[in-house]
């Protein structure tokens, strides 16, 4: 019996108490904007879903905080939210999902659906991330930087859950571990390897304590993305940044010593239930295998439902009900488990393919602009968020959705970081590298197309 049975309710409370003194203090602090984010992002890794929930649906203290940051930079980003080039295009998706998400929630309210307000999510966090990011391009890269012991946090909230014994959203725990361990490989080529040691050793944890088989999908995804973007193109040989060779050979080593010994692969430490759960997928009987049936089953309910109106969709909150096995297997509110039909569904085929190809674009900016190690580090954490993404509610709930939409916004900004500091300052997971270019203009990283700054403002690629 854990000591630890309502601590849910006392760390929301205690989160939102500690938020409410931070927003008291914030606008009277030289670096409001960033304590803010700290205070957003930081509570959200640690405690998840308990510090995202807390306040009225579909109003929380997280979103409340993070709106507050922005009204507290608003001097600096707000002259610049429609004149900025390299966030063109990811700003006339945020607007066009906005506005697609206002009729559908309206729609939704108006046939009585219960989650309908929940709905407002799928366009809220666009416009934030659009925001968010426009700041993050007028700030010096310095002031990032000393906030890279954020990236520690996911790992620290894999403890947190563990010890408070509260149930542990899995899939949360692999996109913010998948974020943390793209930008971990980034480190190690750098020379530094602590937070790629122990991001893994959070990926371990959770895989022991949750045995899912798609938040470990997420974080490896990540950091083989990374690795493979920042391998050097002269090299032919293959480089390995994430595990040492030893490290590796252990691991097989123990591996086959357990197989060889005759026991269960079930009783394999740490992977066991992982092993396990792999083992019976086909089994349509075992939760394993109802699983993925069953997100089978929603996605093409889905598809027939939005073709009774494939520009408009279903509107926000409608139910997705489908039975197996004698059963409801799915809760009408949880969706259909992939953001990519969740978009199609609920605002039509026209905002579900503008999502689509705004993560396919961000994937290719950061893809060609592989050649610096922030860069690479962005695109791989897109992956981990776009892998999240195909077997879970990535961008459409709270305690997922904020971040993988500031990552996809950061990420297409390709903020620049001057190319003699990317060693020396550790880039922070708010940056990336560009070419070098002439004092009079700058290249946009991946694009090669000049873009002039304007005076007063650092210059940015």
């Amino acid at each position: 019996m854990s000591v630890f049975r309502d601590a849910p309710q006392i760390y929301s409370v205690f989160a939102a108490v500690c938020a409410a003194a931070v927003l008291l203090l914030a606008f009277c602090l030289r670096g409001a904007g960033w304590l803010l984010w700290g205070t957003c992002l930081v509570p959200l890794f640690l405690l998840s879903r308990g510090f995202a929930t807390v306040g009225v649906s579909p109003f929380y203290v997280m979103d409340v905080v993070a709106v507050v940051a922005l009204l507290a930079t608003l001097r600096m980003w707000g002259p610049r939210v429609l004149s900025e080039r390299r966030l063109r295009w990811f700003r006339a998706i945020a607007v066009g999902l906005a506005v697609m998400t206002a009729q559908a929630v309206y729609r939704g309210v108006a046939a009585g659906y219960s989650e309908a307000l929940k709905g407002v999510i799928l366009g809220f966090y666009p416009l934030l991330a659009w925001f968010a990011a426009t700041w993050i391009l007028t700030r010096p890269v310095e002031e990032a930087v000393r906030l890279r012991w954020v990236l520690y946090m996911p790992t620290a909230g894999v403890f947190v859950e563990l010890i408070l014994g509260s149930p542990l959203p899995a899939a949360a725990r692999g996109l913010y571990l998948a974020i943390a361990g793209a930008f971990s490989v980034q480190m190690r080529h750098l020379g530094k390897s602590r937070l790629l040691l122990w991001t893994l050793v959070g990926a371990a944890v959770m895989t022991a304590i949750a045995s899912k088989r798609g938040p470990l999908l997420a974080v490896v995804a990540a950091m083989a993305a990374t690795a493979l973007a920042s391998r050097s193109s002269r090299r032919r040989t293959v480089r390995w940044p994430v595990v040492s060779w030893s490290l590796a050979t252990l691991g097989v080593i123990a591996v086959l010593g357990f197989s060889l010994s005759g026991e269960s692969v079930s009783d394999m430490p740490v992977v066991g239930g992982l092993a396990a759960r792999v083992s019976r997928s086909h089994d349509p009987n075992s939760e394993a295998g109802a699983n993925v049936e069953l997100r089978m089953e929603m996605w093409q309910e889905a598809l027939r439902v939005v073709r009774e109106d494939p520009l408009l969709g279903a509107g926000a909150g409608h139910p997705i009900d489908v039975i197996g096995h004698g059963e409801h297997l799915n809760a009408p509110r949880a969706g259909p488990h992939n953001s990519f039909i969740g978009y199609i569904y609920y605002l039509g085929w026209p905002a579900g393919i503008a999502m689509a190809l705004l993560v396919v674009a961000t994937l290719r900016r950061t893809w060609r602009a592989r050649h610096h190690l922030v860069a690479a580090s962005w695109f791989g954490a897109t992956v981990g968020v776009a892998v999240t993404a195909c077997t879970n509610v990535a961008f459409e709930t709270t305690y997922i959705g904020l971040p993988s939409w500031l990552v996809l916004a950061c990420a297409y900004a390709l903020v620049g970081v001057p190319e003699t500091r990317t060693a020396a300052d550790e880039s922070p997971p708010i940056a990336t590298t560009s070419r070098r270019a002439p004092a009079t203009s700058r290249s946009v990283a991946g694009i090669g197309r000049p873009q002039h700054t304007s005076p007063g403002v650092p210059a940015r690629s």
